[in-house]
């Protein structure tokens, strides 16, 4: 017999619209950018949902990298470049369609990358 559900209850939050990879061919071309959202107890308060950047592997940055972020809702995501040396609050809207994130303070845009079927 077929369930009618996934047996884990799991809320899709509408932070998951930031989650994926992207490039960022405009400031460190050849290099990604993977979100992900955290999932502890302590990960979300209202809409905000804390989240990293794991990047790396461009142009004129580290190969490999973490940064923290939080993503408001299906609004905006504010990265914390400051372990790269950058600004603490580097703050971004995904365009319409979701293909990519467009960041405020100097328009600096990352496409999302197309998923990749992986082997398991």
């Amino acid at each position: 017999a077929e369930k009618g559900g996934d047996t884990k209850s799991k809320t899709t939050s509408p932070g998951s619209k930031f989650v994926g990879t992207f490039s960022d061919p405009i400031n460190h071309p050849g290099g990604t950018r993977t979100i992900r959202l955290l999932e502890n107890d302590d990960s979300k308060i209202g809409d905000y949902q804390l989240a990293e950047v794991a990047g790396g592997g461009g142009v004129g940055e580290p190969k490999n990298y973490i940064l923290p972020a939080v993503v408001i809702g299906d609004r905006a995501i504010v990265i914390d470049f400051s372990p790269k040396g950058g600004p603490k609050d580097f703050t971004g809207v995904l365009d319409k369609d979701g293909s990519s994130i467009k960041f405020l303070r100097d328009g600096n845009v990352w496409p999302r990358l197309k998923k990749e079927k992986s082997s398991p």
